[in-house]
């Protein structure tokens, strides 16, 4: 039988922990990008059972500890790392956040019930987030999103991402959507203080065409609930007309699209209003 990713995760993490100490210039970026991967088929795997565990003489729960170590050294790596390893370790996790199946219930190894040291996790990416520097702080909030599943819960997680959508650097706000976006997924009450910010943001004349767009994305992510699908819909198609910019506008009618897949009382309006725009 070919070995799992629960008889290769302690392989994984030691060849982790030897790439990041190495003085070989790149090594440690190299080391980062190779546990990409790894981590999506962590994710993807089903918990071993007790017959994998015998077949691979594997201590019951070994492979959790493990993958464990494994993230709190990549936020280790993050806390004190420069910019370039800051910037892999975020490409890192992306790539395992884009990898999930959204339509299933996620219970990867980023999910609450299998990452500890929670807190410590969090509070080594919010010192690179209280730096000065605005590229380090968007970093920090790409990794808040992808780390959703156990940041979310957090009163003060939420508040750092809600102010920093109303901040006055583009590239932070771009990033805070991006994980407000991951947290509205989770959390209907959440969502539905985004969806006050959003059309605040959204009508704004001041608002600049690049946060403009990115808010007209994160629409698509408001349909956690039939309810809140259904209010996010009327609000998203107000502001779909308010401006003429291409883009922008292809982006809410994709926004459109998919709030109006949550609820059936939408999808005949939906393609009504899909129709009226190919007729023009």
């Amino acid at each position: 039988m070919e070995r799992n990713s629960a008889a290769c995760v302690m392989e994984w993490s030691i060849e982790l922990e030897k790439a990041l100490r190495s003085k070989k210039p790149g090594r440690s970026l190299e080391g980062i990008s190779e546990i990409s991967p790894r981590l999506q088929q962590l994710s993807e795997e089903p918990d071993p059972s007790a017959a994998v565990y015998h077949l691979f003489d594997l201590i019951p729960g070994e492979d959790k500890i493990f993958s464990n170590a494994i993230i709190l050294r990549l936020a280790n790596a993050f806390e004190f790392g420069d910019k370039h390893t800051r910037v892999c370790i975020v490409k890192a996790f992306l790539f395992e956040y884009r990898k999930r199946n959204k339509r299933k219930e996620y219970k990867g190894v980023l999910c609450e019930t299998r990452v500890h040291m929670q807190a410590e996790l969090l509070r080594r990416v919010k010192v690179v987030f209280d730096n000065e520097d605005v590229e380090d702080r968007a970093l920090a909030l790409g990794l808040f999103g992808c780390w959703a599943h156990f940041a979310k819960p957090t009163a003060s997680m939420q508040y750092l991402v809600l102010s920093s959508m109303v901040c006055s650097h583009v590239l932070e706000v771009q990033a805070a959507l991006f994980a407000a976006g991951c947290f509205v997924e989770l959390s209907d009450d959440f969502a539905c203080v985004v969806l006050e910010m959003l059309l605040h943001m959204m009508s704004s004349p001041e608002t600049l065409p690049a946060i403009r767009l990115a808010g007209a994305r994160l629409f698509a992510k408001l349909g956690c609930s039939q309810s809140l699908a259904n209010n996010a819909y009327k609000a998203s198609l107000k502001l779909l007309l308010e401006f003429s910019d291409e883009y922008y506008q292809v982006a809410m009618l994709v926004s459109l699209s998919k709030l109006a897949s949550k609820s059936t009382i939408l999808i005949s309006q939906q393609v009504d209003l899909l129709l009226l725009f190919l007729s023009h």
